[in-house]
């Protein structure tokens, strides 16, 4: 990893970067994800529309509500984030679908006789990132999409397909027709060649870090599964984590209580051949698409990425396949 980055926080801008991409292909699109905290809207909606325009509109921009590690540090307030999000879809409605300057009177932003012109032939998608009923019914009236993350927020295809049920419910009340709705769906994996590589990712401190922070984004979750939580029971790391804060000493003490089961259940394991049958079932619960977070590389040296890379389109060719 050190001699690719210095250090896990030194991350290139997703949109630049993405850039370069789309330079290097003919049809590629692109999916960006952010939060709605440190970007105004019309900013926003300018960078997607010109990302739209260079894929021919296969541009895709997911939607969170920001964590506390990225907005607190830098002065924002990561207690506003769903309100910012709120008005952020509102205002990409209203500049995408008016003729014309706009008003708007939101909950954070105040626009008066807005314009950003009419070169609006290609246009970003927008999908929401998160979960709770306020989020739900605000991506039902005002998204293009639903994203969530397994198994950190929906353990089981059961669990995700209840959730669909309910953004259907809700879209079918904003007179929207689901079948024009996408449920995407991010899974976190841990992808090996051989069975004998599993014993050192699952014994990897960071990936037990990892577990132990994100494995069960409530908490009290884990308590349901047989686990005693390494943080409290109400504690979520969007709200709480602030890894500069936190010492050497605590950062080895949560990995030394993190137990090997945890994660296990934090991540998909195996070949992609033995993963393959997992995601399916959540394609079959209602997920119009899976995005793989192969979390291995991070457990292994960088001249091993590109085999990392091949392990995930393989995954995704016996996924489409099915």
């Amino acid at each position: 990893m050190y001699s690719t980055l210095p250090d896990c926080d030194s991350f290139q801008d997703p949109f630049v970067a993405g850039t370069f991409g789309l330079a290097a292909t003919e049809e590629l699109g692109i999916a960006v994800s952010t939060d709605a905290i440190r970007n105004g809207p019309a900013e926003l909606l300018q960078t997607m529309l010109t990302l739209a325009d260079a894929t021919a509109g296969k541009a895709v921009l997911m939607l969170g509500a920001g964590e506390v590690k990225q907005a607190g540090p830098f002065g924002y307030k990561r207690s506003e984030g769903l309100a910012r999000m709120e008005d952020l879809l509102r205002i990409f409605r209203l500049l995408l679908n008016t003729d014309g300057p706009i008003d708007f009177d939101g909950k954070i932003w105040k626009y008066r006789q807005a314009w950003i012109g009419e070169a609006k032939a290609n246009q970003p998608k927008v999908y929401s990132m998160g979960g709770g009923e306020r989020l739900i019914n605000l991506a039902a009236e005002c998204a293009d999409g639903f994203v969530s993350i397994t198994p950190f927020a929906f353990h089981t295809p059961e669990e995700y397909a209840v959730e669909v049920d309910k953004v259907k419910l809700a879209l079918d009340k904003a007179g929207r027709d689901p079948e024009e709705f996408t449920f995407g769906l991010w899974h976190n994996v841990l992808l090996f060649d051989k069975s004998e590589e599993r014993d050192a990712l699952l014994d990897n401190p960071l990936l037990r870090f990892i577990a132990a922070v994100f494995g069960r984004f409530k908490q009290s979750d884990w308590l349901a599964e047989g686990f005693q939580p390494v943080f409290p029971e109400d504690w979520h790391y969007a709200l709480k984590l602030l890894p500069v804060e936190m010492s050497r000493q605590e950062a080895d003490r949560i990995v030394e209580a993190t137990p090997r089961t945890m994660v296990e259940k934090t991540f998909i394991c195996g070949t992609p051949e033995e993963v393959m049958p997992g995601l399916q079932e959540y394609v079959e619960a209602g997920a119009s698409f899976v995005s793989l977070i192969d979390m291995s590389p991070c457990a292994r040296p960088a001249e091993e990425a590109d085999s990392a890379h091949q392990r995930q389109l393989e995954v995704c060719r016996l996924l489409k396949a099915t």
